[in-house]
């Protein structure tokens, strides 16, 4: 494996999934719905370069993969990094404590290399 291809390996845990927002099932591709391309960008990913986003399950009780390229997967964790302070109690009291938010801050971090 080349250093991009391990580069590309990170592991989201599995209490923040639910925090990176995702477009609606209903306006992907089957390729995006099933993890083949990035679920935001639209990239061809390999089981090299995506990173897994969870196995989602939908109302119906239908299941969907999505995946994502590293960049795309970073700004999502932004997004759910900044938005977060604003939904947790931890965070109006004493945001340094909070453990989800440092979470969000190492894994944008990690997402960065």
């Amino acid at each position: 494996m080349t250093t991009a291809e391990t580069r590309a390996l990170v592991d989201i845990p599995a209490e923040l999934l639910p925090l990176i927002s995702l477009p609606p099932l209903e306006v992907l591709s089957d390729a995006r719905a099933r993890g083949a391309e990035c679920v935001w960008g639209g990239e061809p990913l390999s089981t090299a370069t995506a990173i897994d986003l969870g196995e989602r399950e939908e109302t119906d009780g239908g299941h969907w993969f999505p995946r994502a390229c590293r960049p795309c997967a970073r700004r999502a964790v932004l997004v759910a990094r900044n938005e977060h302070p604003g939904l947790c109690e931890q965070c109006a009291d004493d945001s340094i404590i909070c453990k989800t938010l440092r979470s969000l801050r190492a894994l944008a971090l990690e997402l960065r290399r």
